[in-house]
């Protein structure tokens, strides 16, 4: 059997999202030999899934929080039966456990003498309506019970789906409300691949600096620029990437982009050959400091990005303005907002401007639905916008030809068609004046014949230009 790849298996120190049977999920930094608490769902070991490939989920069976490997039952079809919920009344007086007895075998759950399986089959069993349930409300009745004692959890690895899912749902304000399919269509719209370089403005914590990351596997570069002192990309730590993913992350603030005219390298600031201890590790942090931004400047000021990627708090067209220059032709520029009235203005911006191509603005709308054999329909409840997205193309940075009316057009294609028969024939009477002076003997006819050609060819030529100008005029 071939090794697993160490980024197919969960490993000590990285983190780790723990989906419980309530569906809630937990973060988690995975240490070895410490134990990891669920709640009400019991207590892992870290070591019992340190070393295992991620996709399987585990079931806590004992009194000493033992896992193993859980095997859920196959969806099946629910058969018909004759059975209604027109004469069910769902009240407490249905159940024949008490509360105390239900929380003893909670409690006996945590301590691991019963499995999650055998409460829910307890209170099956002391259920007096439920074998007058319709098959679908036997079935819902089940799975509501098991998401409360079922002791099965999941890790599930950091993805940019994942990781977006976590926040979107506990925290959508801090990637700014960017949902993972208008995520994807802005992975798609910005043509990000292997070895392309990106400009990027992110102030989503790092939620699209780690998608594009992802997206490159290590090759190419992004380079991100930030407002303040530090970059918030609080995001890509999620991510568990390696240093060779990390080394394509490029980040320069907006305040030194330029150099200041007074600013000194450490070199001329102070003697290193003098330092000593402290002051010599001192120097060379700032060194470091220093090679970072000067490379990340030179990134910039080289230009040729593949594309332009913003999502800023701040108005879109005071970014474009600055940084479109830095962008090659024929390149996808994208803005990113939560609101779709806030890129009204962008939007109307980009279409007067003479560097960018057919700007166009959507958003998005996502909706989750139950895919179970005979019970398939959209979940009651739905999330609010995903943000919306504002792209448009770079135009190719050279001088183009402005459009003409029909009389201009015709002009020029009759030029052009004039001069290409002119053309001809003087590489025609070239051709003939060679074959003549190869035997020795050129006639006076054919000398004669070349000067009127050249005289006719000058002439035409001011008639025309003549011409294209009373065009114009008219």
């Amino acid at each position: 059997m071939a090794a697993l790849n160490p980024t197919d298996i969960i490993n000590a120190g990285e983190h780790v999202f723990i989906k419980m049977p309530s569906d809630n999920v937990k973060c988690i930094v995975l240490k070895a030999g410490s134990s990891v608490s669920l709640g009400k769902f019991g207590t892992f070991k870290a070591n019992d899934i340190i070393g295992h490939a991620w996709g399987n989920s585990y079931e806590i069976y004992d009194r000493d929080s033992k896992t193993r490997v859980y095997h859920p039952e196959g969806i099946s079809e629910v058969e018909e039966t004759a059975n209604n919920n027109r004469e069910i009344v769902d009240d407490p007086t249905s159940q024949k456990l008490t509360l105390d007895d239900i929380k003893a075998l909670k409690s006996e759950g945590l301590k691991g003498e019963l499995t999650g399986e055998e409460i829910v089959n307890k209170l099956k069993e002391s259920h007096a309506t439920f074998d007058k349930k319709t098959a679908y409300s036997q079935a819902k009745y089940l799975q509501k019970k098991g998401k409360k004692f079922h002791k099965v959890f999941t890790p599930i690895k950091p993805t940019a789906y994942s990781v977006n899912e976590y926040f979107y749902v506990r925290n959508p304000s801090k990637i700014r409300d960017i949902r993972m399919d208008t995520l994807s269509q802005l992975l798609s719209y910005s043509n990000v691949h292997s070895g392309c370089k990106l400009l990027v403005v992110d102030d989503t914590q790092g939620m699209i600096v780690s998608a594009l990351a992802e997206r490159m596997g290590g090759r190419g570069t992004i380079l991100g620029l930030y407002d303040g002192d530090n970059p918030h990309y609080d995001i890509v730590k999620y991510m568990n990437f390696n240093q060779e993913t990390l080394d394509t992350i490029k980040v320069l603030s907006w305040l030194r982009i330029h150099r200041p005219a007074d600013e000194k390298t450490p070199d001329e600031m102070q003697d290193v050959t003098q330092l000593t201890g402290k002051d010599l590790e001192g120097y060379h942090r700032r060194l470091k400091a220093y090679n970072i931004v000067e490379e990340s400047r030179k990134i910039l000021f080289e230009g040729n990005f593949d594309a332009l990627i913003v999502a800023s708090q701040y108005q879109p067209e005071s970014i474009l303005e600055k940084l479109l220059p830095y962008v090659a032709g024929s390149r996808p520029v994208i803005v990113y907002h939560g609101t779709k009235e806030a890129l009204l203005e962008t939007s109307t911006w980009m279409r007067r401007c003479p560097d960018l191509l057919a700007p166009q603005l959507t958003e998005s709308w996502l909706r989750k639905s139950q895919v179970l054999p005979g019970r398939t329909h959209p979940e009651m409840s739905t999330w609010g916008t995903g943000g919306s997205l504002l792209t448009a193309t770079k135009v190719i940075d050279q001088p183009v030809q402005a459009a003409l009316t029909k009389r201009e057009r015709l002009a020029m294609e009759k030029k052009n068609a004039e001069a290409k028969k002119l053309k001809r024939a003087r590489e025609e009477a070239e051709s003939a004046t060679s074959s003549a002076a190869a035997v020795g003997d050129i006639p006076d006819e054919a000398v004669e014949g070349e000067e009127e050609g050249a005289t006719t060819t000058m002439t035409d030529g001011a008639d025309e230009s003549r011409s294209i100008k009373r065009a114009k005029q008219e």
